[in-house]
């Protein structure tokens, strides 16, 4: 979910309540990303290069599970990217086990076309939210990813949302235009979550076991924009809920790049040193609790 600031998500159920049920169900944890307009050294962060708090960066640090001194992409502008040497987890998950089906729906079209989501990826759908509005592109992503959970068998599935960031940008967070923005994608995830629980009911199908991972790419000031170094543009969420796991758990500052090497962890994907992952797999659970959903 694009832009999305932790503090908006938190401050009640009401705010999101499919995610607040999630959370409570499952764990959840905030950092802060390690890169900005004048902290490129941060602790745990890129050693040679800085990023701006921007989209191109924050996306490729999820999808490749390493920071822009090593994706190479500091800016909207995708200029020096390398996702030869650092694909996206899905082409990962391909590569490693070709049988996997993977597929990814998203509105803004920057991530297919700049090739933050690769070609090996089975599916890519992108909508146009940049001329259509993200509140309709989200739609289609939403019905495009429903229709998957629900008609087929895929292994992997990256979902992007934008209005959130699009609301941001326009009226700032702190609006009415920002909460309902927020509302609209928790309803999107909803839909997710439902036709995921749907699948138990066959019986082919009821031994899955699904792991949602939510986050965020950055923040957003109070009057709107992103792009520097204050904590509300840098801090980042995860939220991890899976089965049999203890509700209301908090991560220890779960990071963008722990994405990546957690979900190959959870396809049985072996870690492997020469993946050259800055993350770490986020833990899983540790006591028995009913259904995450």
């Amino acid at each position: 979910m694009d832009g999305l600031r932790y503090d908006r998500l938190a401050r009640s159920a009401s705010a999101a309540p499919v995610l607040h049920a999630l959370m409570a169900a499952g764990a959840v944890g905030t950092s802060l990303l390690p890169y900005g307009k004048a902290d490129g050294q941060a602790e745990d962060g890129p050693s040679t290069s800085m990023a701006y708090t921007d989209s191109g960066p924050g996306w490729s640090s999820v999808l490749t599970g390493v920071w822009p001194d090593r994706h190479g992409v500091t800016g909207n502008d995708f200029t020096g990217a390398d996702y030869t040497r650092y694909p996206d987890f899905l082409s990962r998950a391909v590569a490693a086990r070709p049988g996997l089906r993977t597929a990814a729906a998203v509105s803004w079209p920057e991530l297919v076309r700049r090739g933050v989501l690769g070609p090996a990826i089975g599916r890519r759908v992108h909508y146009d939210g940049e001329t259509d509005g993200y509140a309709s592109a989200d739609r289609r992503v939403a019905d495009t990813a429903a229709g998957w959970l629900t008609e087929d068998d895929p292994d992997v599935v990256f979902v992007y949302f934008g209005a959130t960031d699009e609301a941001g940008h326009a009226t700032g967070p702190l609006s009415p235009a920002y909460a309902h923005a927020l509302l609209a994608q928790d309803a999107h995830l909803g839909r997710l979550l439902e036709a995921i629980d749907a699948r138990r009911s066959d019986p082919a199908r009821a031994e899955e076991r699904w792991t949602v991972l939510v986050t965020t790419d950055h923040g957003h000031l109070d009057s709107g924009g992103h792009g520097g170094d204050t904590r509300a543009e840098r801090e980042v969420f995860v939220v991890l809920a899976e089965p049999g796991g203890p509700g209301g758990v908090r991560l220890d500052s779960p990071r963008l790049v722990d994405i990546a090497p957690t979900v190959l962890d959870r396809l049985g994907i072996p870690a492997d040193p020469a993946r050259g992952l800055a993350g770490r797999v986020l833990p899983r659970p540790t006591a028995p609790n009913p259904e995450w959903s």
